[in-house]
């Protein structure tokens, strides 16, 4: 939310002072007006929305984990990219309206019953038509290419992952062995500045790395290495339990930057793609500055304001030992029979 504020905050003001950098839609490309501009910005508008509730959404909901999440939004993005095809037909178009009539039908039933017999037939429904639209779009020839591309995209990046993952565990344990964990808690403790100290350095110390090593290597190499320091080092600030939770959103979103500068940024590497050839790299390169810039007040902001992660956090319950009661029910039993044994 912060940071939406934030950057919606610098377009606004940019706008006023600069308003050549934000530049209208030119007079002779506004072709509509009135409610059929309206539809079209709508069509463009909500399925890309309804694909980032699918994905985000569902993960701050609790309703799926990232892999579930990530999964859900690969099959939206295939159902989008096959409802915009030329190649989609009326009867996908009819199973597409159905689908999204029974989820709406599972969804109202869910909010206003129970999940009864009726939510699963309407979401078996929609997955039914989910499903026939998914191979409708392995029909379409250049959509199976980019099918295919993007499962063979997915299984290098996946392979690329877990490699660095099996090399990070060795590192680590070799680190650890030769005492190395003892080492780097002493060096960090000893900063400067304390816990302030501490957390200037670590963020600077990332910044530059993120320079040369992509997130994966910093989040699966660095971060288990000075995670424990951090804990006990933020610990008497704002808990044990909120510390690493403090520290976890505080790099993410320091390693935001890492898309945005060179060498590694991702994101300036997809604008040069779609970029036209007058663009300059180093254009795009110094457009990103006043974004780094951003994200950097951003990251000084959960630095100084530690509520902004922990407020919705659970707070902590206090028992009072003492009064602690446990009562055991009685339990009537049957009186024992001691006698001689029965013959």
């Amino acid at each position: 939310m912060f940071q939406i504020l934030l950057f919606a905050g610098y377009t606004f003001i940019l706008g006023l002072i600069k308003p050549s950098h934000v530049p209208p839609v030119p007079l002779e490309a506004r072709t509509l007006t009135g409610w059929a501009l309206w539809k079209k910005c709508l069509m463009g508008i909500i399925p890309s929305a309804v694909l980032i509730f699918v994905v985000l959404g569902t993960m701050m909901m609790g309703l799926a984990t990232p892999t579930e999440a990530g999964a859900m939004g690969a099959v939206g993005a295939i159902v989008l990219a096959a409802i915009h095809h030329k190649d989609f037909t009326s009867t996908d178009r009819k199973v597409l309206i159905i689908g999204v009539i029974s989820a709406g039908i599972g969804t109202i039933v869910a909010m206003l019953f129970t999940e009864n017999l009726i939510f699963k037939i309407a979401f078996a429904v929609t997955y039914l038509a989910v499903a026939w639209i998914c191979i409708s779009a392995a029909r379409i020839p250049d959509l199976r290419d980019l099918i295919k591309q993007g499962y063979e995209s997915t299984m290098r990046l996946t392979c690329m992952v877990t490699f660095i993952l099996i090399g990070s565990t060795c590192f680590s344990v070799v680190f650890l062995g030769v005492s190395g964990g003892v080492w780097l808690e002493h060096l960090l403790t000893s900063l400067p500045g304390g816990v302030w100290g501490f957390l200037i350095f670590i963020n600077l110390f990332i910044f530059f790395l993120a320079f040369f090593l992509d997130f994966f290597e910093i989040a699966f190499i660095i971060l288990p290495m000075i995670a424990p320091i951090a804990q006990k080092i933020l610990g008497p600030v704002v808990g044990d339990g909120p510390a690493l939770i403090w520290f976890g959103v505080m790099l993410c979103v320091n390693m935001q930057t890492s898309f945005l500068h060179p060498p590694f940024g991702f994101a300036l590497f997809y604008l040069r793609g779609v970029a036209p050839k007058e663009v300059k790299s180093s254009d795009i390169y110094w457009g990103a500055m006043p974004w780094i810039g951003l994200q950097m007040i951003m990251v000084l902001i959960v630095i100084a304001f530690p509520i902004t992660v922990t407020g919705l956090l659970d707070k902590p319950v206090n028992v009072d030992l003492d009064k602690v009661k446990i009562e055991v029910p009685q339990i009537d039993l049957p009186p024992l029979d001691l006698g001689p044994p029965q013959k």
